[in-house]
């Protein structure tokens, strides 16, 4: 979240920039409206100012239920799979962590990773047992990094759980993308009812689970 929390940042400072081109007045509402959606407007007697204060606060208290839920969802599937999948304990890429969602075991017997990365050592070298072997001692886990599901259904239940824990972070990615809309829109709203001859537009999108902002300002 720290890193939409900057995008939001420099998408404020670009507007204040574009606000020096106006009126000190102008530029002055710009910011307050920057900083609290619907300032600006309440101050100016624009009652739909209290909608997207409302709404800003509505965005903050989601963004905070989410993370928290995303922390627990995360903290659930890890100590699920220490019980049920018995990982050792510690600090994961979460390619590990999806790789335990795929796999039984991480051993070479049917339906293990290592099993999988055999498998494609031998495709991609068919001929080449040198450098099958360097692959598969490559890729493969082992040591403090093995696991065993107890059952098919244990490690069904820690898909659903990873799966929800995903799908918390997405909604606070997308939490975050409408927050930043907002702010935008009750900017470019100060700009638009103080020079009525200017037109701003703002398009929201979501590409790869991230929220993506266009901008278009016409002086």
């Amino acid at each position: 979240m720290p890193s939409q929390i900057k995008h939001l940042c420099a998408l404020i400072l670009l507007l204040a920039l574009a606000a020096s081109l106006a009126a000190e007045s102008t530029g002055l509402q710009l910011a307050q409206s920057l900083v609290l959606p619907g300032l600006s407007q309440i101050r100016g007697g624009r009652s739909y100012g209290y909608g997207m204060l409302t709404a800003e606060a509505a965005l903050i208290s989601s963004l905070l239920y989410l993370n928290e839920e995303a922390r627990l969802k995360t903290r659930e599937f890890y100590e699920y799979a220490l019980k049920y999948a018995h990982i050792e304990p510690g600090d994961y890429e979460d390619s590990y962590f999806r790789d335990l969602s795929k796999y039984n075991s991480s051993g070479f017997e049917a339906g293990g990773y290592n099993a999988f990365i055999r498998e494609e050592a031998l495709r991609l070298f068919p001929n080449d047992p040198a450098q099958q072997q360097i692959y598969i001692d490559e890729h493969i886990y082992s040591g403090g990094l093995a696991w065993n599901w107890d059952s098919v259904d244990n490690r069904g239940k820690y898909v659903q759980i990873r799966t929800e824990a995903q799908n918390m972070r997405d909604y606070r990615m997308l939490a975050v993308g409408v927050m930043i809309v907002n702010h935008l829109i009750s900017g470019i709203d100060v700009l638009r009812f103080n020079a009525k001859d200017r037109q701003a537009q703002v398009y929201l999108d979501i590409k790869d689970r991230s929220p993506m902002l266009m901008l278009n300002l016409q002086w």
